[in-house]
């Protein structure tokens, strides 16, 4: 090696990164005057000597760079040596490897998972320019629209046209205030080359992609010219143009029909972009329109013009607030005007009758399924949070009892010279090998868990982790690997190197202390199991009691789908049109019978209104006017869905345009208004009570008692979108394919929307607390594995580490029964630690549950009874084969292995 080699082989030697530069710069001069020297000795004059050792060295920056360098290089070359130990470390212990990463892989999958969900429900912002800056526009302390105006069910989050027009005025306030009104309660009909579909879509103000700063894939958005001018232009949604279009590159300047309407397609929105409320994604935008066949909200003609209708809410609105302007401050500057234009066509109406004023609310997450979803996903958290700390706890045992077998390793690697720092990083390294395994598992694992959470919970919006979540992952699996870290390595800085270096076996016995944190470990996971399956129980049982709740009606054998035939411009020939449908449709063999509905059972919405009962107007104690759910049937509805009348008679084929308006009412409706009888009284304007019915859901499965008038669908119109309800003689959904060819035979262009049973129908109205009892059932059982292989596991390692103990007890005559009973004690008393120390734990989480539980107290009995069986039979389970194992051991075979 030359004098340059040696040279630098010293200075990587001796410097290494992270030194400070005058060290640097002195150890430089040294080993160049060293140079100098050598050179001088080879008879080069002192000059030519130091001028070559110079020449040779470089810059002192020079040799600084490179000393740093071969430094880090030196490193990662450490790491990478310590890499590969590890992973031969691992791969010499295959059972031990594949439990640890399968175990983390579960604990950090289901932690990802819910997180995902937690991420896109409640804190995700919208794919757009600045999403810090915008906000829904809400009502507050009103809570609704005001008195005598119509709705939409959403009466916090609607406002009326002449709001919109006035507040948006204002650029103090607003930088933009955009409108998007959907075009139906669920899909509309759409026609493209001749293929019909069912999409929902929205009428839009022109200003709503500018001004919300939505990236276009495609084409462009729309302009306030195209709302002035309600032109026939429409946006696709990126998910739209992929599923419908197959992304024709060339789809821009093609026609698409919405409801029978001609629009040309001008752009298509970047992929992450759903709209401005996530939780009812749209598949297209449209702008504002005054056509009678575009009524937003699906109301048909006059009905669903929000321009000619000024007391209609119907209108929700996105805000982005000018520089500098605050909610609290824009609540204040806009609640004058907000007031004129809200009261300007309603009269005279006080601050008693509707003290509501203009607020903000972040767009954040997905503002209904938020609502909906905050407290279980947040509970979800809590009690995946507890799997997590189970599976580590499983893994950190079988870590521990790896390395305490390992020990005669360590103290000679100790022996020879090794570090602690060095032991430190070579069991960090193994840590992140066994974590990094299970992260990337878990992280599979999650992407098909989120796709199944979604479908559950019915959620539009894609649950799919991104990179919130990553980093979530990411910050536990880090945490994780430290601690796998910190826990062998303190008990191998207690080790005795003598002791170990002794001892040749591996059947030395165990510490107290290492037994005693060992059963602390045991029943700390035996206590989380227990809250588990404390949850699980509580939410099965809810799911239960939802799933055997009387419906009033027989609901399995229903086929449900809506329909909105095109051009039907008059309730003629919308009767027409039906009663054709309706023949063919009880023509199909199998169908027992068919009618029509205007409002589809179970879901969720219901139109309600005040009445007048015998000419008086209903008013509660408060003096506020009554309203009751109203519906329109068509001729034999309740005996196609099954609802019995139990006095009068229901709505006929006679009940025509022509005829007396007539109605029904349900049992609710007779005892809370007409206790002496109901039959000829009268509603409203002269509509006669002809029958009463028995109760029967109408929104969902867990409301209550719901007065309810049934009115004749030929008398109030059969316009516009509306449900067909078929009774099967079989399976309903067999009759699908059938019902869409003859639907197709009677209308070539007329989508089925939104086909299902009418059970599962009523199934969607419970899909919180569904997905709530699956995911705590999953978690239970997930616990109950978890906890199972980790008691066995412990239990036979420490029967193999007290294999000559128990040959010495049985050869000084213990029996084998005697020794059976001391395994299996010690996991019962550890069991029994577990669940003193659990019951605390789940009686807090039982009380969490509380609002989730529905016809359930929170300290129901048989959930924690059977929390508490499960519990033991997975302690009595998980010990009787290594009790048995034990109770075999030959006394001379284990005495003389010692």
């Amino acid at each position: 090696m030359g004098l340059r080699g040696s040279l630098l082989g010293g200075l990587k030697a001796l410097l290494r990164p992270g030194r400070r530069n005058a060290e640097i710069a002195e150890e430089v001069r040294s080993f160049v005057a060293a140079s100098a020297e050598e050179k001088m000795r080879r008879g080069m004059s002192a000059a030519e000597a130091w001028r070559a050792a110079r020449a040779e060295m470089g810059s002192a920056e020079a040799v600084r760079q490179k000393v740093w360098l071969a430094g880090w290089a030196s490193a990662a070359e450490a790491v990478v040596q310590d890499v590969r130990f590890g992973a031969r470390q691992l791969w010499k212990s295959p059972g031990f490897t594949v439990v640890a990463v399968a175990t983390l892989a579960l604990g950090i999958g289901a932690n990802t998972a819910v997180f995902s969900t937690l991420n896109a429900l409640l804190l995700r912002m919208l794919p757009v320019r600045n999403p810090q800056n915008l906000y829904t526009v809400v009502l507050e302390n009103g809570g609704t629209q005001p008195p005598d105006t119509s709705g939409t069910g959403y009466g916090n989050t609607s406002f009326s046209m002449p709001v919109f027009e006035a507040l948006r005025k204002d650029k103090r306030v607003f930088s933009e205030l955009m409108a998007h009104i959907p075009l139906s309660t669920g899909k509309v009909p759409v026609l493209y080359d001749g293929r019909p579909m069912a999409e929902p879509g929205a009428e839009v103000s022109g200003n709503f992609f500018s001004g919300l700063g939505v990236p276009m894939a495609l084409g462009q958005g729309l302009s306030a010219a195209d709302e002035r001018e309600h032109s026939a232009k429409v946006v696709l949604s990126y998910g739209f143009w992929t599923e419908g279009f197959a992304r024709d590159p060339q789809i821009v300047g093609r026609t698409l029909y919405i409801k029978g309407t001609a629009f040309t397609i001008v752009g298509v929105t970047a992929p992450a972009f759903h709209g401005a409320n996530p939780g009812f994604p749209m598949q297209f935008w449209i702008p504002l329109q005054d056509r009678p066949e575009l009524g937003a909200w699906g109301k048909p003609g006059k009905k669903g013009n929000l321009y000619a209708r000024p007391n209609w809410w119907a209108v929700p609105m996105v805000a982005r607030l000018a520089p500098g302007m605050t909610p609290q401050r824009a609540t204040a500057a806009l609640q004058a005007e907000f007031w004129r234009s809200a009261t300007a066509t309603l009269g005279h109406v006080t601050w008693k009758e509707w003290p509501a004023h203009v607020g903000f609310r972040e767009i954040r997450g997905i503002a209904d399924y938020a609502r909906d979803y905050r407290t279980p996903v947040e509970i979800m958290m809590a009690l995946v949070g507890l799997v997590l700390l189970i599976a580590c706890t499983n893994v950190g045992l079988l870590i521990l009892a790896r390395n305490a077998a390992r020990q005669r390793e360590f103290a000679i690697r100790m022996a020879t010279g090794a570090r602690p720092g060095r032991i430190f990083r070579q069991l960090l390294t193994e840590s992140v090998l066994l974590v990094a395994a299970g992260a990337g598992l878990g992280w599979a694992l999650a992407l098909t868990a989120t796709r199944v959470l979604a479908e559950w919970a019915r959620i539009g919006a894609g649950l799919a982790p991104d990179r919130t979540v990553l980093l979530f992952t990411l910050g536990v699996s880090v945490l994780v690997a430290v601690a796998f870290s910190l826990a062998p390595f303190r008990s191998t800085m207690r080790l005795s190197m003598e002791e170990a270096l002794k001892s040749a076996s591996q059947n030395a016995s165990l510490s107290h202390v290492q037994v005693r944190g060992g059963n602390a470990a045991i029943a700390f996971q035996i206590a989380m199991c227990f809250t588990l399956l404390v949850a699980s129980g509580l939410t099965v049982r809810t799911l239960l009691n939802y799933e055997h709740q009387n419906l009033g009606m027989a609901a399995k054998k229903l086929l449900v789908f809506d329909v909105d035939p095109q051009g039907l411009t008059t309730n003629t020939q919308a009767l027409a049109f039906y009663n054709r449908l309706l023949e063919r449709l009880k023509a199909i063999p199998g169908v027992q019978t068919a009618a029509v509905v205007q409002g589809r059972p179970g879901s969720g919405w219901a139109h309600t209104a005040a009445i007048r009962l015998d000419g008086r107007e209903l008013r509660s104690r408060s003096g506020a006017k009554v309203e009751v759910f109203r519906n329109a049937v068509g001729a034999g509805y309740f005996r196609t869905i099954g609802v019995p009348v139990v006095q009068g008679r229901g709505i006929t084929a006679a009940d025509g345009a022509k005829s007396p308006p007539v109605a029904v009412v349900n049992e609710d409706f007779a005892r809370e208004f007409l206790p002496h009888g109901a039959l000829g009284h009268r509603i409203d304007d002269g509509i006669e009570i002809v029958g009463v019915v028995k109760d029967s859901k109408y929104r969902s499965v867990a409301e209550g008692k719901t007065p309810t008038m049934y009115s004749s669908l030929e008398q109030v119109g059969m316009t516009g979108q509306m449900t067909v309800e078929v009774r099967a003689a079989g399976d309903p959904m067999a009759l699908l394919p059938t019902v869409r060819r003859v639907v197709r035979e009677v209308d070539a262009d007329l989508p089925l929307e939104n086909p299902t049973t009418q059970a599962e129908q009523f199934e969607r109205s419970y899909r919180t607390p569904l997905l709530f009892a699956r995911l705590a059932l999953g978690f239970g059982l997930l616990a109950v594995v978890l906890v199972a292989t980790g008691l066995y596991g412990t239990l036979v390692y420490r029967v193999q580490r007290r294999r000559g103990e128990i040959g010495i007890r049985m050869a000084l005559g213990a029996l084998r029964g005697r020794v059976l009973w001391m395994v299996v004690r010690e996991s019962l008393t550890m069991a029994g630690v577990g669940f003193a120390a659990g019951l605390p734990l789940a009686l807090a989480v039982a009380h969490l549950l509380r609002s989730q539980l529905y016809r359930l107290s929170a300290l129901d009995p048989a959930s924690f009874g059977i929390a508490g069986a499960v519990t033991l039979l997975v302690a009595m389970g998980a010990a009787l084969l290594p009790a048995r194992r034990a109770a075999r051991i030959e006394p001379m075979q284990a005495l003389r292995s010692e």
